[in-house]
């Protein structure tokens, strides 16, 4: 067989229509349809041995060419660390200064891709098993409400006293249009009033010291007020038990907020158009009523929203206590809280701490919860949080926040069908597992794995390209930032029960990941497209890869703007450097420590000879292998940092005149011989290049989905450029939106739907099928007119 004969018909990247200003999502998903219907060759079983040849199977070694058709990033982390931690990235060579391709890198992806195109097990799947949270709406915290732990049971449950009412007795005022809120609320910067007093900021180093409870318990003056329809009651003064001050002191408080309630509302009357400073809630009203001594503790959790904003002003208490003559009326419940709700609270802490987890320092710009994760986790007596009530007033849910994160049902394990879940048993294994390897996830004291019948063998010095393939940038590169997936991304990663996109579902856990199985299905797995427009050869390539002349760094006061980006053209298309972080500026997300930089690359075009060894493979293993191998051109292969971003796409093809396959039986014939490397003979080479046509027919009868949608990400698309979601921010006609340094805005305005003039907006998108690539673009705006 020679080396132009391919198995898969050759095929060109498909146009998609860009003519309402869409773009292409980096990743899609190749599915994962039922594996009970597939042929015996591709079902679970156990693997073949490794003490003697086979003589039906397939055995000897494969010359591979990798040739880079982008910027191929294959970073040098340990140079980086004795360089610093703030250096770029170099690319990782040898002792001749030559790039190095790591046979492990090339495994990987190799067996990504197996995975997928023999619908085998996921090779791991390893904390998808925990639940995820997604933020909470404002309506959530209607059902909310403040408590304390009053015990920790032996079975995991957990008793709280939960405060349903909080009214004022004998109140002479106007009606009250809304329920009076039940947690009180205490100015940030309200000192105590303890012997010895406090650092001047809520719960903090009260006495001098950090109070051993995370909810200290506290003595407090409270007043009634009005904030707009919203009736409350807010903290005048407080301070431990056994040091609160007489009621003088607390009228005080109040009275100088009636003066400031005064004050602002003659500044409005003078300037109706005025906003008042430090966030003021201009429709505060301080009421009559007496105010009233009461015992409770402290809710404390320092966050602001948004992050680093300085904009929350109050902390909660949470009242325990009031006095049977007081002027309030205290109605509270205790309710038994069931271990699932107990888990579920750990998996929102969790939740907060992952989505957090880069971030050097949180604290002082997030909650306690996120950057004390581990005291939150645990429940203890006295510690305070808010509990979710139905209207039966059963507790259904404990979080730390009024507007947080609830967790989903279940977890993303569940909605993976049991037969694509890693294998258990080493009886059991699926065709990638037994070609590559397997190891069982968790402990187990025997078969706990099996080395796979594949190897990349190290490169010869042949194989290697010249130092001149490394091409070293004029200055630093700061790379888009790469998103990992978020909770609230699961309209992207979760499907239907067939694993189909989801249509428009309500933003609500529920419509997330279930805890039943068989009633949502993954998409399947994860697979970045390929940028066709911008592959070594097609026009305008060589202009888009080329870095941008302006400084990464953010502007400094003095040098003016940031420089904006410059688009280019590509195959007649205008297009954005997709790759480039962008300057930082006072409007953008400017966290460097989660960026990227590299100072050098691979260059497109350049080739790496390796050769694959090979043992006992059944005819179908063989052929599915030499299948991925023998791709179109242009279809690739993704490896290296930056997939995402279009780094890496790699064509890989067979050197047959390198490749040497025999059955078991031929094998014998080797040992009959003098010869040192007796070669495959052209019907050993023609037999194997047949096992890629059959296995292609297999894909077309069984799996054609499989097939279709993987072949389109190998090949990719033109006719929109490919990138993480953003909205377009008043970009002209006719070019695409240009790069910023966040996306959040887009996933936020996806997430919007209501009714606006009568007209219904928002429509909740999902990310389309690569079966499929009608349904692939997306809008820049997400929030237009739902279809009907």
């Amino acid at each position: 067989m020679s080396d132009q004969q391919l198995p898969i018909d050759a095929a060109r990247p498909v146009e998609v229509d860009d003519a309402e200003a869409h773009f292409l999502n980096p990743y899609g998903f190749v599915s994962i349809p039922d594996r009970g219907s597939l042929p015996p060759e591709l079902a679970d079983g156990p693997p073949a041995g490794h003490d003697r040849y086979d003589p039906d199977r397939w055995t000897g070694t494969i010359g591979v060419r990798v040739t880079t058709r982008t910027p191929m990033l294959v970073p040098d982390h340990g140079r980086r660390a004795a360089d610093g931690a703030a250096a770029p990235l170099p690319v990782r060579v040898d002792h001749a200064g030559r790039p190095v391709l790591a046979g492990s890198a090339v495994k990987g992806a190799l067996r990504s891709a197996y995975e997928a195109i023999t619908n085998s097990r996921f090779g791991v799947f390893i904390g998808h098993d925990q639940q995820l949270a997604i933020r909470a709406s404002t309506d959530h915290a209607e059902w909310l409400r403040p408590a304390t732990v009053t015990r920790i049971n032996g079975d995991g449950s957990v008793g709280v006293r939960v405060v349903t009412s909080l009214d004022p007795r004998g109140w002479q005022g106007d009606r009250l249009r809304k329920p009076v809120q039940t947690a009180v609320w205490v100015p940030m910067d309200l000192p105590c009033e303890c012997v010895g007093g406090c650092s001047g900021k809520v719960g903090h180093d009260i006495a001098g010291q950090q109070d051993a409870s995370r909810s200290p318990e506290m003595e407090a003056w409270i007043y009634f007020v009005k904030l707009g329809v919203f009736p409350l009651w807010r903290v005048a003064v407080y301070a431990r038990p056994g040091e609160l001050c007489d009621k003088s002191v607390a009228e005080q408080r109040r009275v100088i907020d009636r003066r400031e309630q005064r004050d602002r509302a003659r500044r409005r009357a003078e300037d109706p158009g005025r906003k008042d400073k430090k966030g003021g809630k201009t429709g505060l009203v301080v009421t009559n009523h007496p105010l009233v001594r009461v015992r409770g503790r402290l809710h404390v959790t320092g966050s602001t929203f948004p992050a680093g904003g300085g904009r929350k002003r109050f902390e909660r208490f949470v009242i325990t206590e009031v006095p049977k003559n007081g002027s309030a009326a205290l109605g509270h419940a205790d309710l038994t809280v069931g271990m699932d709700l107990v888990d579920g609270w750990q998996a929102v802490i969790d939740s907060y701490e992952r989505a957090h987890e880069t971030e050097s320092d949180p604290q002082g710009s997030y909650g306690s919860y996120v950057w004390d994760a581990k005291r939150w986790r645990t429940l203890h007596v006295g510690d305070t949080l808010y509990v979710e009530l139905d209207q039966h007033a059963t507790p259904t849910g404990l979080f730390p926040a009024m507007i947080g994160r609830v967790p989903f049902p279940g977890a993303p394990l569940t909605s993976l069908p049991q037969a694509h879940r890693p294998a258990v048993d080493r009886t059991l294994l699926s065709p990638a597992d037994r070609v590559f390897g397997w190891v069982r996830q968790g402990e187990d004291d025997s078969q706990v794995a099996h080395r796979g019948h594949l190897r990349v063998l190290p490169p010869d010095d042949a194989g290697v390209p010249g130092k001149d393939r490394i091409h070293r940038l004029a200055r630093p590169l700061d790379l888009v930032v790469l998103n990992g997936p978020k909770p609230s991304q699961f309209l992207f990663y979760l499907g239907d029960q067939d694993g189909a996109p989801l249509e428009a579902p309500e933003r609500h856990p529920g419509q997330g990941y279930p805890d039943t199985a068989g009633t949502r299905r993954l998409r399947g797995r994860k697979t970045y497209l390929t940028h066709a427009e911008v592959l070594d050869g097609e026009p305008g390539a060589t202009e888009y890869w080329t870095p941008p002349a302006h400084s990464p760094r953010p502007a400094s006061k003095g040098e003016g703007r940031p420089a904006k980006p410059q688009p280019v053209t590509v195959g007649g298309r205008t297009r954005f450097r997709e790759y480039a972080r962008l300057p930082g500026d006072s409007k953008a997300d400017n966290n460097t420590r989660i960026t990227t930089s590299v100072s050098q690359w691979v260059k497109p075009g350049t080739t790496f000879t390796l050769t694959l060894q090979v043992d006992n493979l059944t005819g179908t293993e063989l052929g599915a292998l030499l299948w991925l191998l023998s791709l179109p051109d242009g279809a690739c292969l993704k490896l290296g940092l930056g997939k995402p971003l279009g780094f890496g796409a790699v064509q890989v093809d067979v050197d047959w005149h390198g490749t040497r396959l025999f059955t078991g039986d031929r094998l014998l014939g080797r040992y009959h011989t003098l010869s040192l490397s007796p070669s495959a003979d052209a019907a050993d080479l023609a037999a194997a290049g047949q096992l890629a046509a059959d296995y292609d027919a297999v894909l077309r009868e069984h799996l054609p989905d499989v097939r279709d949608e993987f072949l389109n990400a190998a090949l990719g698309f033109v006719g929109a450029p490919v990138h993480y979601p953003r909205l377009a921010g008043g970009s002209p006609a006719g070019v695409p939106a240009a790069p910023r340094n966040t996306t959040y805005d887009w996933w936020v305005a996806n997430d919007r739907i209501g009714n606006r003039a009568g007209k219904v907006y928002g429509r909740r998108l999902s990310l389309g099928e690569l079966s499929d690539p009608g349904s692939l673009p997306l809008p820049y705006d997400p929030t237009g007119k739902r279809p009907s």
